[in-house]
């Protein structure tokens, strides 16, 4: 990976690296300053700032009338500061004023410009996020727009205003209140404040609650104007680029950008932990203990070692954890991982029980495993097994720019000079097993934590709201520099048009379709084959794939045979799916016979015991059990009801529990040869010829049939109707979704479709405009289109968002009328159909892709690529089609999920919007 290094005159770090395989250019400004730089009193402070500026606009974007709008900016901010101080009654009239002020500098206030013009401009992946070390702000955008990105950025970083903070900041605390739902995050939380006590790294970087609650605008530009100055930050640009013209950009954009003595850091020395510290937490879902150690920073010389330690406990393969653990069933799941930051850093080792399998008994194999680790017990081998796969996934890897990114991402943050990232295969190629050894021993000995999770309710943490009223968003008026960037020269992107012939091959073999195609980058292959099956036509082909994951083959096995993949640096994955089972196989080309032979081998004589079975079944049915406590479960089983009442998957086409335990083991054996038995589709990129392939993969075998396809179909509901179910869970924040079945998938209307996916859901969409930026209801809301995957499924319409419960039924009321009356307005049709018509100029199937693209136009129908037709559609489109696409929605059938605390929603208010149908989860899944 080539890689430009410079540094402007104003201390600006600038790391370009090349990749013309598509015209994308993937985008970071990144600064060395997170949550580890804030006022111990005013944690998440960083977070406000990166959520100010990610959209909120600067002096020439976002905003009619800077200089009206700026007095009422001044009287937030000294509100702000007043509001620290204050309790009581004198705190109700300081919110009032809050949001008297908030309601007049809002009418000076353009919504969403960044959003808008990055939209216009075809961009995609528009976000930012913050750690303890850095603030990082990404988008990737066309390769002909990155002369619009330099001054859309330079600006945004040269003169950045912090309106919308009341609303934003109702924002951040839906954010929160979804940590607190996370029970990964609520653990993490709590092995970080032992771990990190006395250290900033001890922070959530969400901040905490009182600190939410007593938010400092002029300590958010104090923290800008200190640590956001060009000799604290890079931009970091990867993808089809001329280093020269982009260095030109950068230095225009940002060189004015003024220098300053930057703060020492506060980096206080951590006290010796004096052995191990325990803590424990109660949430929902699966149990879980980690044992984390206190280890080295990025930099530090042990750093490289310990990363192989860590891939010698878990490599997803032949680790340690892999193998005498996850592998013989001891435990459910098991992992570890490391972090290595700039102060310090972490090593976490986690395993998760068995049914009826205590944490203390998880605890002490997690812990065996690490003492084998320091007593050296892998071999050298093992070791440069573990190198040859790391190169194969780095090869892969840097095929995409934002994996090219990351890399410079990192250097950048850690301060790394270039030739030491250029070179690190090599060094840890030569770090052997003594090495490994040693380090661990050092670092991974008896100061530690230990933190347990256990089943359970998790107190609900109230944070209180601050009561804004709602604001009426100007979203068609535009300042004169988004007409600027908008109007900047840049030459046209020509559409991609892939052709079966010339940019993939098609051939009808006996046994299916084959499609292949070349890699042009490296000597990796990735072969796919798809046969139509899954558990809609045999409830046991997804289990029998599942256990089948535990076997052996032959002579070897499943620790054999996962070391001899490894040793191949070769991969293989299976999913399951309704109505299809797809194995993928991917690595080096000359080792393709030898895994396709391992592989089939194992698919026809799998070698599995019946304790293999029994312990298989039980981690099942206790996976089960304890995702049915969860949030995102509840919700699924919930819309499936209500799209497809008894037809739903969970009721009509699933195991109960007493089938999964009772399932036979010769079944299960037998089921896995269908993958090469029946009609199947195969997709290869790599250097193998059409024949070879034949001939390897049995193609030229008559196959045995297929069940017909079984297309997607909701039920279909009276006129007028709203249907609002309910399913009671006790968590932070509420969980609900609108849906609207719509019209079989015609590749007619395909434009249409895109439209209203991007009207709806896009850069600055309806959804999430109205309901995050005009009210802060939610952190997340999001609403689109579902076409159908193929001819004859149904399409959805559909809106979704988590709010605290209190809010719920407010947030309910919003959703509907959005769907109801459905707002077409002029100026946002033109956005959309823009933006669609430049994320279409811009989208791009890669290699490995082309196979695919080409099989999904078949499966709808279509004869070649649709991307000229659509383009042509959506070019010729009017407001009227729209109005007219939108129409049924006024009178459709409608169905309305929510998943949320009964008691502390408005169930009266929910059942004033439709039929209120409250919902078991017994009614809902048949396990």
């Amino acid at each position: 990976m080539a890689v430009h290094v410079h540094t402007l005159d104003n201390g600006l770090s600038v790391y370009l690296s090349e990749n013309h395989e598509e015209p994308w250019i993937s985008c970071r400004v990144a600064i060395r300053a997170g949550a580890a730089q804030e006022p111990a009193e005013s944690t998440g402070l960083a977070h406000y700032l990166e959520h100010m500026l990610a959209n909120k606009g600067t002096r020439s974007l976002g905003t009619r009338d800077a200089a009206a709008e700026q007095p009422h900016l001044d009287r937030l901010r000294e509100l702000y500061e007043r509001l620290r101080e204050t309790e009581g009654h004198a705190r109700a009239e300081l919110l009032a004023r809050i949001d008297d002020e908030n309601q007049a500098a809002n009418r000076w206030a353009i919504a969403n410009e960044l959003k808008q013009v990055y939209g216009l401009l075809g961009a995609r992946g528009l976000n930012a996020f913050t750690s303890h070390d850095r603030t990082v702000y990404v988008v990737d955008v066309p390769s002909n727009r990155l002369d619009a990105w330099a001054r859309l950025e330079g600006n945004r970083f040269a003169e950045p205003v912090f309106r919308g903070f009341p609303t934003e900041l109702e924002t951040i605390i839906e954010e929160k209140n979804r940590a607190l739902d996370n029970a990964g995050r609520v653990l993490s939380m709590a092995a970080n404040s032992l771990i990190w006590a006395g250290h900033p790294y001890a922070r959530d970087v969400l901040g905490e609650v009182e600190h939410l609650l007593a938010p400092s605008i002029a300590a958010t530009e104090r923290f800008f104007s200190t640590w956001y100055v060009p000799n604290n930050m890079a931009v970091i640009l990867a993808g089809d680029l001329d280093p020269a013209r982009a260095l030109e950009l950068v230095e225009a954009h940002f060189g004015e950008l003024r220098r300053a003595e930057l703060p020492p850091r506060e980096a206080p020395a951590l006290a010796p932990l004096g052995g191990e510290q325990r803590a424990g937490v109660v949430h929902r879902g699966d149990e879980e203990v980690r044992l984390v150690w206190r280890t080295v920073a990025r930099e530090h010389e042990d750093a490289e070692a310990l990363m192989l330690a860590d891939m010698m406990l878990d490599n997803s393969s032949t680790g340690l954890l892999d193998t005498r653990l996850e592998q013989r069933q001891l435990v459910r799941s098991a992992g570890a991982f490391p972090s290595q930051r700039i102060q310090g850093g972490t090593e976490t080792v986690w395993g998760r029980p068995r049914v009826d399998q205590g944490l203390d008994e998880v605890e002490a194999l997690l812990r065996e495993q690490v003492e084998a680790l320091r007593a050296g017990e892998f071999s050298q081998a093992d070791l440069n097994d573990l190198i040859a796969n790391f190169e194969v996934g780095e090869l892969r890897k840097l095929e995409s720019n934002g994996a090219r990114a990351a890399v410079m991402l990192d250097a950048f943050t850690h301060q790394r000079e270039w030739d030491k990232v250029r070179t690190r295969l090599a060094r840890l190629a030569a770090i052997d097993r003594e090495q490994v050894v040693e380090t661990a021993r050092r670092w991974l000995g008896d100061e530690l934590v230990v933190v347990q999770r256990s089943e359970g309710e998790p107190p609900v943490s109230k944070i209180p709201v601050f009561g804004l009223s709602e604001l009426e968003l100007d979203a068609d008026s535009h300042s004169q520099l988004f007409t600027e960037v908008l109007s900047l020269p840049s030459p046209a992107l020509e559409l991609q048009v892939l052709r079966v012939g010339e940019h993939v091959e098609r051939t009808q073999t006996r046994a299916g379709l084959l499609y292949r195609g070349q890699n042009p980058n490296n000597d990796l292959f990735q072969l796919t084959l798809r046969v139509a099956t899954g558990s809609a036509h045999d409830p046991i082909i997804g289990k029998a794939l599942a256990l089948w994951a535990r076997a052996g083959v032959g002579a070897l096995d499943l620790e054999g045979y996962r070391r001899a993949l490894f040793h191949a640096a070769a991969a293989v994955s299976l999913d399951s799916r309704r109505q299809q089972c797809t194995l993928t196989m991917a690595g080096r080309a000359p080792v393709l016979a030898e895994i396709f032979g391992l592989v089939r081998e194992r698919l026809r004589a799998p070698v599995i015991s019946e304790t293999d079975r029994a312990r298989w079944a039980e981690d099942l049915v206790g996976k089960r059990k304890q995702r049915r406590e969860t949030t995102e479960f509840k919700f699924t089983t919930l819309k499936q009801w209500a799209l497809r009442g008894p037809k739903s998957p969970y009721l009509a086409e699933a195991l109960t529990n007493e089938q999964v335990l009772g399932l036979e083991l010769d079944a299960l054996r037998a089921a896995p040869a269908k993958l090469l038995e029946h009609e199947r589709v195969v997709v290869y990129s790599g250097p193998h010829e059409q024949a070879e392939l034949v001939e390897l993969l049995g193609l030229d075998a008559a196959p045995i049939p297929v069940p017909d396809y079984q297309p997607l179909q909701f039920e279909a509901r009276p006129e007028h109707e709203l249907r609002v179910l309910v399913c009671h869970h006790e968590a932070a924040q509420t969980k609900l979704g609108l849906f609207a079945p719509s019209e079989g998938y015609d590749p007619a209307r395909a434009a249409l479709y895109r439209l209203f996916h991007e009207y709806v859901g896009g850069a600055a969409g309806l959804v999430f405009q109205e309901i995050r930026e005009s009210r802060g209801l939610a952190y997340a809301a999001h609403g689109g289109h579902g076409a159908g995957a193929r001819a004859g499924d149904q399409n959805l319409i559909w809106a979704s968002l988590a709010s605290r419960p209190d809010r719920a039924a407010e947030a309910a009321a919003v959703l509907l009328g959005l769907l109801r009356e459905f707002p077409v307005q002029a100026q946002r049709f033109e956005r959309a159909r823009g933006s669609a018509i430049e994320r279409l100029l811009g989208s791009r199937v890669r290699f490995r892709g082309y196979g695919f693209a080409a099989e999904s136009w078949r499966l709808r129908g279509l004869k070649a690529d649709p991307r000229p037709d659509i383009l042509a559609a959506l070019e010729a489109l009017t407001i009227d089609d729209l109005r007219a696409f939108v129409r049924p929605l006024a009178s459709a059938g409608l169905a309305m999920v929510v998943v949320g605390d009964t008691a502390r929603m408005d169930m009266a208010a929910l059942a004033q919007l439709g039929a209120l149908e409250l919902r078991e989860l017994d009614e809902l899944v048949v396990y």
